[in-house]
């Protein structure tokens, strides 16, 4: 297995943990706050081991801090409004809203880095305002068949 399919599994179970433990924060009434910034103190502890276990210390570009401190308050915010919205639906609509954000930054990267659009892109990004279309229908009637 490459290193790169190593990351991209740790990212996939890293990210499907932070929904299970966001729905059980929620579950057991913890506080969105606090809970985010556990979540951040962790993930520092995370980066800090990972520098030091690739004897770097702490000497990284010094355009890592000044594109990880905006983007780091953007996820905060969205880890926020995430766990706000978590109480009002159920964690499979509101974490398939999370990942179909992820076509945000996509779409950006093609607007702005001119990276080249496959068939597959295209069509996925094509299909995210059919499912964010559906999702709504899907609240919709949900609401209206509680009442």
């Amino acid at each position: 297995m490459t290193e790169g399919y190593l990351y991209a599994l740790l990212g996939l179970l890293s990210f499907g943990g932070l929904g299970i433990f966001h729905k059980l924060a929620d579950t057991c009434k913890c506080r969105p706050a606090q809970v985010n910034a556990l979540l951040y103190c962790w993930s520092l502890a995370f980066v800090a081991i990972a520098l030091l276990v690739q004897n770097r210390g702490w000497h990284v570009p010094s355009s890592v801090p000044i594109l990880a401190l905006p983007f780091g308050i953007c996820a905060s915010i969205a880890i926020l409004a995430f766990q706000a919205g978590i109480r009002y639906g159920d964690i499979a609509t509101s974490w398939l809203a999370i990942n179909l954000s992820s076509g945000l930054p996509t779409l950006a990267s093609i607007l702005i880095y001119h990276e080249p659009v496959g068939w597959r892109r295209g069509l996925a990004l094509c299909l995210i305002p059919v499912s964010m279309t559906l999702l709504w229908k899907d609240k919709a009637e949900a609401e209206r068949r509680r009442g």
